[in-house]
């Protein structure tokens, strides 16, 4: 296979797994996965790389959960990948490396192929070992707004932490689930809320309705992930675009 400048290997790094894909800018051209999330096993995905594309350097993206450094491409807090705390991906691998959020990368994905690509209106929710979150056109002041996740719900508990609980009873996450996108339509009036990762099992809008101020006006479309399970991995690559 040959590499153009126009390749980028983007990464999706979570909490339970590893997805890499060659993106060309329009298509992913190969992927490859790992169910374990760790250092040795994303040297492994990179020498699978390295192989199919011949000894010639390519660009890097990187998408992972929790907060980051982002001007040296550094890990500072990963609450779900804890093995990846403070990890300098730059000082860690021989290329150009990039690194974003994984909400943050996933959003921009799914934001490449909107009909409305310019929106400003438009939140991204991940569903996946934990709650990830992004805000189009906003990243904060350190660039970590939208962790929604940690959002308290019930007796000093966020989000997440219910989430989690909440895995093997269906009904109660999807309530929890229903009152953390109402919290987020009352807060930032959406017009669209992007849905990705495995981890939601349910969409109840009525529950969701029940704790808006005016449903009518607030409800927000929801749409399910085009790229699904690449949305991230695309993302991180578009770090490059």
């Amino acid at each position: 296979m040959q590499k153009s400048k126009n390749h980028a290997l983007g990464i999706d790094i979570g909490g339970s797994k590893i997805k890499m894909v060659l993106w060309d800018g329009e298509k992913v051209l190969k992927e490859w996965k790992s169910e374990t999330a760790n250092l040795e096993n994303l040297k492994k995905g990179l020498e699978f790389f390295n192989r199919a594309l011949g000894p010639v350097g390519f660009k890097v993206g990187i998408g992972l959960p929790g907060l980051l450094d982002f001007k040296n491409s550094k890990a500072l807090f990963c609450k779900n990948l804890p093995k990846f705390n403070n990890v300098n991906f730059k000082a860690c691998f021989p290329m150009e490396v990039r690194v974003d959020n994984d909400a943050k990368c996933f959003l921009r994905a799914e934001m490449s192929a909107l009909v409305v690509k310019n929106s400003e209106n438009v939140l991204g929710v991940i569903f996946g070992t934990g709650i990830g979150g992004a805000i189009s056109g906003y990243r904060g002041k350190d660039g970590w707004a939208g962790e929604f996740g940690h959002m308290i719900i019930e007796k000093e508990k966020t989000w997440e932490k219910l989430y989690q609980e909440t895995k093997n009873k269906p009904k109660e996450q999807e309530k929890i689930n229903a009152i953390g996108l109402a919290n987020l339509i009352n807060i930032f009036n959406p017009e669209t809320i992007i849905l990705g990762g495995k981890g939601l099992k349910s969409l109840n809008k009525q529950l969701i309705e029940k704790y808006l101020l005016l449903p009518k006006k607030q409800m927000p479309k929801f749409i399910k992930a085009k790229f699904k399970d690449n949305s991230v991995a695309i993302g991180a690559a578009m770090l490059w675009a």
